[in-house]
């Protein structure tokens, strides 16, 4: 027979929901019916827009509340909006910050716990379903492909217009990563190097900058471009996806692992 212990500690109000005025907008959110802008949000609870992002963005590192960005069919910055979490993801999002938790104490007795936490993250980017992109894509193409991805998983991601860098400001496993910052931030710092590698290598993670900003939360994915010439693109797309690719005599090719803090 298996045992469930009592939820009541899963089910506590959130820390974050200590604040009146986040409840109200947490309140607000579930209420619309539809995901809201900033200005929106901060002209409906009569708050100055700089403080209704900063409550929005506790409340999104919290996972209460989901942050997406809207596509433009023409060029500009995408407009944010941020919509109330599903009553069930909250629950869910703690069981799996525990399943990281165990899996991050494994990684960390291991004899290189960020080489092992690296690789780890390299083998999750084939998981994602991320292939070796045919054509190299320009540098702006990969950087756009690669914040949809981090959108999609939950990350929040911005990327400041002009800037080589994409700031981070939700972690799905931000309780772990307090914990195990080298492992959890290596992981994610071994899915980004993989994936711009395989969206053709004209971009490469220079850094990983991680809780840049403690509260609300920011990490900052710095990047730069490199050169794609045409041999050395053509062969690291012909190895295999989960295989690093090597020169003769074992070298490996492309950057060296990011430091994730």
């Amino acid at each position: 027979m298996i045992i469930i212990t009592s939820m009541s500690t899963a089910s506590a109000p959130h820390p974050v929901l200590a604040a009146e005025s986040r409840r109200t907008l947490l309140t607000l959110l579930r209420q619309a019916g539809r995901p809201l802008s900033v200005s929106d949000a901060a002209e409906r609870l009569g708050l100055q827009p700089s403080t209704t992002r900063f409550h929005l963005d506790l409340l999104v590192s919290a996972g209460l509340v989901d942050r997406s960005s809207e596509r433009r069919m023409t060029a500009g910055r995408r407009r944010i909006r941020y919509a109330a979490a599903g009553p069930g993801d909250e629950a869910a999002s703690r069981h799996y910050e525990g399943l990281a938790g165990v899996l991050a104490d494994q990684l960390s007795g291991t004899p290189d716990p960020i080489g092992a936490a690296h690789e780890a993250g390299r083998r999750w980017t084939g998981a994602l379903g991320v292939r070796s992109s045919e054509v190299a894509m320009v540098p702006e193409a990969a950087i756009e492909t690669v914040v949809e991805l981090m959108d999609h998983l939950g990350f929040a991601p911005e990327r400041p217009a002009g800037d080589r860098r994409i700031n981070l400001r939700r972690c799905p496993f931000e309780a772990v990563a307090r914990q195990q910052r080298g492992i959890v931030c290596g992981v994610h710092a071994g899915m980004l190097e993989e994936t711009f590698r395989r969206v053709g290598g004209t971009v490469e993670v220079k850094g990983l900058d991680a809780f840049a900003v403690d509260e609300p939360l920011l990490c900052i994915v710095h990047l730069r471009t490199v050169p794609a010439g045409p041999t050395r693109w053509r062969r690291e797309v012909a190895k295999e996806d989960n295989q690093p690719s090597t020169r003769p005599g074992g070298a490996t090719v492309g950057p060296k692992p990011a430091r994730p803090c």
